[in-house]
């Protein structure tokens, strides 16, 4: 519900990684859900689980944001 900012980063230091953030102004934070075979929701959290190498949730302002990384190989 209601809008929200997509941001995407890319940090240096010992790893180069891509950070993705999702913020919105709830204070409700995300749960992992299991999705039901036929259902169109509860998929999000299950595949950034899986795909990232790290995520977690920040508390800004009065809402949130929803934040994943991925290790860049600098080689391509």
């Amino acid at each position: 519900e209601g809008s929200a900012t997509v941001t995407l980063r890319l940090l240096s230091g010992a790893e180069r990684r891509l950070r993705v953030e999702v913020e919105d102004s709830s204070s409700a934070l995300p749960r992992r859900r299991e999705p039901q075979d036929d259902g169109v929701s509860g998929r999000g959290l299950l595949l950034v689980d899986m795909l990232a190498d790290a995520w977690g949730v920040e508390a800004r302002g009065g809402g949130k944001a929803v934040w994943c990384e991925f290790r860049v190989d600098p080689d391509g």
